[in-house]
């Protein structure tokens, strides 16, 4: 560009300018200085070297664009910049992270003193729980034990009458089958009838009515069952009514 001086108040215009940059001088047809031959037919073209194409300052990697990858540093921290971005650095030996989340410089890591934390409660909780299956299993079995003696409570007038029946001979035909049955079921409840004459007097399972004196006997002995005993396991839900005798002196 070129400034123009105008005569009349002396100021100056800008003008315009260009610079000629053919190859070729259109009025000679002589190649002008400085300018590269053309390529003529049958020519090999040659080869060019990326680095010389490179413009400079440019920020691409000039050369061979995979040697250029393998040595970019840009590329390396693209690379690294997933790990980066999580706020952790990964080793290259990764057998080594375990050493550095359990302890740091000597000391627990906050993660291990959190898992011990919780294994102490997981250990705690599995105790408690295993306390409250077996209390609530010792419930079960006493509620079914209440059950079962209370039945045979409610019971036991009817079996005594059913057993002076059938010690009068009243307990016949289908009506023994009915009583052979009640008993049975009893049984399979838990609740079991005890008390027999000949057998040795225990203060603990029998209820004295009655003593005399005999001859026939070393020690305290059952003579004489005036209404049997029931038990429910080791609880005694009512001591056999019996009639002893003592040895005589």
């Amino acid at each position: 560009m070129t400034a123009n001086e105008d005569p009349q108040d002396g100021r100056t215009e800008p003008g315009f300018s260009f610079t000629d940059k053919r190859r070729i001088d259109p009025e000679t047809g002589e190649p002008r200085p400085g300018a590269q031959p053309q390529p003529q037919a049958g020519d090999q073209p040659q080869q060019r070297d990326p680095a010389a194409e490179a413009p400079a300052g440019s920020g691409e990697p000039a050369g061979d664009p995979a040697q250029a990858s393998a040595t970019d540093p840009v590329a390396d921290e693209t690379a690294a910049a997933d790990t980066a971005d999580l706020g952790v650095e990964i080793p290259e030996d990764a057998s080594s992270l375990t050493d550095e989340v359990v302890t740091e410089g000597g000391a627990q890591s906050p993660d291990a003193v959190l898992a011990e934390e919780r294994l102490a409660d997981l250990q705690r909780i599995n105790a408690e729980y295993a306390a409250y299956r077996m209390r609530a299993n010792r419930e079960q079995d006493r509620a079914r034990e209440n059950g079962a003696i209370a039945l045979a409570e409610a019971l036991i007038p009817v079996l005594d009458e059913v057993r002076l029946a059938k010690e009068n001979g009243d307990v016949t035909g289908q009506f023994e089958v009915h009583v052979t049955k009640l008993f049975e079921s009893l049984e399979k409840a838990g609740v079991v009838q005890f008390g027999e004459a000949g057998e040795e007097f225990d203060p603990a399972v029998h209820e004295a009515l009655m003593q005399q004196p005999s001859d026939e006997v070393d020690g305290p002995t059952v003579f004489m069952v005036m209404q049997p005993g029931y038990r429910y396991g080791d609880r005694i839900i009512r001591a056999a009514r019996v009639g002893v005798q003592q040895p005589a002196d």
